[in-house]
């Protein structure tokens, strides 16, 4: 914490954001930072899917065309600026099969929840939205963490 708040404080973003790093912390952030950029990507392509109606179909359709935009984006980004170190799968062809079902997985309990929170609780929908994206946005980074980028006993060089 106190490496992620003296790089914060003292303006030094090139090393928070661009430097490699083994700091699980720094690496959160990074990926909560390029997760909030995919975010707004989504809730954009959301909310404009979101003009054609007010039904439930619609709901869910504008959630997967939001998914669909903000994990493209996602999976750019956090190749460049968070999991720089080598994927655990054997190509970036497998990389990206990985992070996408992942991310399916993702999709999946976001229009669930996106249904619990407006279907049965009366949520509004864009606040909905919010609220979800945080829950989802743990549960992608911890799996994608732990299957895509946990080096393996042989690969490991400590």
């Amino acid at each position: 914490m106190k490496e992620l708040l003296g790089l914060l404080f003292s303006f030094k973003f090139r090393e928070l954001f661009f430097e490699k790093t083994e700091n699980g912390l720094i690496k959160f952030f990074r990926y909560a930072f390029v997760g909030g950029i995919a975010f707004v990507v989504d809730y954009l392509t959301f909310t404009a899917v979101c003009q054609f109606g007010e039904s439930q179909l619609v709901t869910a359709l504008a959630t997967v065309a939001g998914f669909i935009t903000g994990i493209i984006t996602n999976f750019i980004l956090s190749k460049k600026f968070v999991f720089q170190e080598e994927s655990t799968a054997k190509s970036a062809y497998g990389e990206f099969v990985g992070y996408a079902v992942i991310g399916i997985i993702g999709c999946v309990l976001n229009i669930l929840l996106m249904m619990f929170a407006t279907g049965v609780l009366s949520v509004n929908r864009y606040i909905a939205k919010i609220i979800v994206a945080v829950i989802v946005l743990f549960y992608n980074y911890i799996a994608r963490k732990i299957i895509l980028y946990t080096p393996s006993e042989k690969g490991n060089r400590g």
